[in-house]
């Protein structure tokens, strides 16, 4: 062994353990809730100012719906359709309000289902802006910042772990363009369907209520392939984590995530 190859092994030996697949994920479910709970509150506070004109379809939420009889729909050929009235909540606030219209038996030609969204009344309203679309932005923007002043977003702090910058193990906090690049590339997958969320809400807000959008197959196909990619990306990088190594987000910004001895 080489001079060289002893100064890494022994650097190597220097740093924590690394952070387990249980530990970054219970802190990641912590940051996650940390940015999801005002992001529900400010969008409901938005819902009911603005009379359902600006909702939110979020990863994590609930949803109920029951049958009911929709107002405003004078149009005959909404006859053939079954009704529900669903709702979108977490902890009790509302976020989106709709209609859900689903044809049955030989009625089903054409379009099988349609949807509205309604006001506080009830009643159809022109499409809401959907804010659903920034879940992920706010979050990434929370971790950068976290990272950048103390390499501890409050998650990892609860999970004993830390950000470290590799090529300065003492640093407190990464540098910006090692937190930037860390952050990039974590949401990397889930970027193509961040964006064409946003882009088909900002065309859709405000359309007449019954104006249905229409997509290309190449826009269709799009859409899948991004869907796929967002779900294959982080058990890419769980699968990393669970083999003991740094996932693709580290190794690209050239970070790792370390138990906080501090904390033990």
């Amino acid at each position: 062994m080489t001079d060289t190859d002893e100064a890494r092994f022994s650097d190597a030996m220097s740093w924590p353990r690394r952070g387990g697949i249980w530990r970054r994920l219970f802190a990641s479910i912590i940051d996650y809730l940390i940015v999801l709970i005002p992001l529900y509150a400010l969008v409901a506070g938005l819902f009911l100012l603005t009379d359902g004109g600006v909702k939110g379809s979020f990863w994590l939420n609930w949803r109920l719906c029951q049958a009911a009889t929709l107002n405003g729909a004078s149009d005959p050929s909404f006859a053939r359709y079954d009704w529900q009235i669903c709702r979108t909540s977490l902890f009790g606030l509302t976020v989106a309000e709709w209609a859900l219209g689903t044809a049955s038996g030989s009625q089903s030609e054409g379009n099988p289902s349609i949807s509205f969204d309604l006001d506080s009344q009830g009643n159809i309203r022109p499409a809401a802006l959907d804010l659903g679309f920034l879940e992920l932005v706010v979050l990434a923007s929370y971790l950068l910042v976290m990272e950048l002043t103390s390499g501890q977003p409050i998650g990892k702090r609860f999970a004993a772990l830390i950000v470290h910058d590799q090529d300065d193990k003492n640093r407190i906090g990464l540098p910006v363009r090692k937190a930037v690049r860390r952050q990039g590339m974590k949401f990397l997958g889930a970027l193509p369907i961040m964006f064409m969320g946003g882009w088909y809400t900002v065309q859709a807000w405000g359309s007449a209520p019954g104006v249905a959008q229409d997509f290309s197959r190449l826009e269709i196909v799009g859409a899948y392939a991004a869907l796929v990619l967002v779900m294959v990306w982080p058990i890419w990088i769980a699968i990393s984590i669970a083999l003991g190594n740094d996932p693709i987000h580290d190794r690209f910004a050239v970070t790792t995530v370390r138990a906080d001895e501090t904390e033990t």
